[in-house]
């Protein structure tokens, strides 16, 4: 053979062996993974913790517990968790609440037990170990309905039902919204004033009824003077903490919405914040009805356990957010209008202990056994390094 062309061959070797490298490192989001059941109808029980969504599902006989996540587009798993993976798919670009990203590592979960489902080949985020995921050991992300499955979740009956009968759902009554997806993630059309309607993610990952992205609240204000009579108070801080770490510092508004609108149903006399991630609504939606989620049609049904067309919510305003600083909790936003501030919490303090307990990291505070409604002696160090005591609940 010509010296040259057995060159030329070899060089294209190289460069096809280089291309299909390149492709085993990259991971792209499909729904391939299998689930061995057909024409099913499966009701799954749930566990509504803490404002989260926690299903058991079976590996080996074993029991894992999972987060669902309808903001995460597929599956999350950490490296600390005891929940095992088969291989690494390859590499996704992975966005945190924040919108923080970081290329990581995709993994193939085992074969797992959903209720009486099986399913198979179930990729999953591989992320470090987070203090906040301590009660569960994965994520279950919206993929499992982006593959076709409908589904209702009712917290007050403890139950998901779960089917692939793509018409189970369409004669059940209810508030329907259209969703879009973005990053494989349900976003939705809410109005939290007259004449302001505001894109906000279906995410049951985040707890609070609704968030409002900074940007959202600016552009209503220009918007409507009148939407000014929704801020209750302003502060400066951060509070959200996402996979990749907590968001940078900056303005927050503090909201008293007079209503929150999901496609004519309204939730009224609202308090929540403004988020620099985008706006949510979170699960704290199913303190207040059921939801049905439908693929086919990109519907999210919303049935209110009430039987009428709004709830009062009266629920009081956060007024002070703890977050990490080199490993500790610290004051990561205050709210001067609240009660925390006004028992003497500052922005900055390190919060060294809480009663007769020393409090060495962020993760110690997490898993203090606060009572709702208990007052606790905090320890605290200001800004200015001087310590003091501050007599307040959680």
């Amino acid at each position: 053979m010509n010296p040259l062309t057995l060159f030329k061959q070899l060089l294209c070797c190289a460069t096809m062996a280089a291309s299909l490298s390149c492709e085993a490192q990259t991971y792209r989001y499909n729904t391939k993974f299998q689930v061995l059941a057909s024409n099913f109808v499966e009701t799954i029980p749930i566990e509504m913790r803490d404002h989260q969504i926690f299903v058991t599902v079976q590996v080996n006989g074993r029991p894992f517990r999972m987060l669902l996540d309808t903001g995460s587009g597929q599956g999350i798993t950490y490296t600390n968790s005891a929940f095992p993976y088969r291989r690494v798919l390859g590499k996704i670009d992975s966005y945190d609440a924040n919108g923080n990203m970081r290329k990581t590592d995709v993994v193939e979960l085992p074969e797992f037990r959903l209720g009486g489902i099986a399913i198979r080949n179930y990729p999953a985020t591989l992320l470090d170990s987070h203090v906040s995921h301590k009660d569960y050991d994965a994520v279950l992300g919206f993929d499992l309905f982006n593959k076709g499955l409908s589904c209702k979740i009712d917290t007050q009956e403890g139950v998901m039902i779960l089917t692939d009968k793509p018409n189970y759902f369409e004669n059940e009554l209810g508030f329907p919204v259209k969703y879009r997806l973005e990053r494989w993630s349900p976003h939705i059309k809410v109005t939290p004033f007259p004449g302001c309607t505001d894109e906000a993610r279906f995410d049951t990952g985040s707890r609070r009824l609704y968030v409002m992205s900074m940007k959202s609240e600016r552009q209503f204000s220009i918007q409507r003077a009148d939407f000014a009579s929704q801020v209750e108070g302003r502060s400066f801080g951060q509070r959200a903490i996402g996979s990749f770490g907590v968001e940078r510092a900056n303005e927050v508004a503090f909201l008293w919405l007079d209503a929150l609108e999901w496609g004519g149903f309204s939730f009224q006399d609202y308090h929540t914040m403004t988020t620099q991630g985008i706006s949510r609504v979170g699960a704290e939606v199913f303190d207040y009805g059921a939801v049905i989620i439908r693929p086919k049609q990109k519907l999210l049904v919303f049935q209110p356990f009430s039987c009428s067309i709004s709830s009062m919510v009266s629920n009081e305003q956060m007024s002070i957010a703890f977050v990490p600083k080199d490993g500790r909790p610290s004051v990561g936003l205050i709210w001067e209008g609240g009660r925390h501030y006004r028992c003497g919490f500052r922005q900055g303090d390190i919060i060294t202990g809480v009663d007769e307990q020393v409090i060495f990291s962020f993760a110690q505070f997490l898993s203090y056994p606060f009572i709702k409604g208990q007052e606790y002696r905090f320890r605290l160090k200001g800004v200015d390094g001087m310590e003091r005591i501050v007599v307040s609940e959680r």
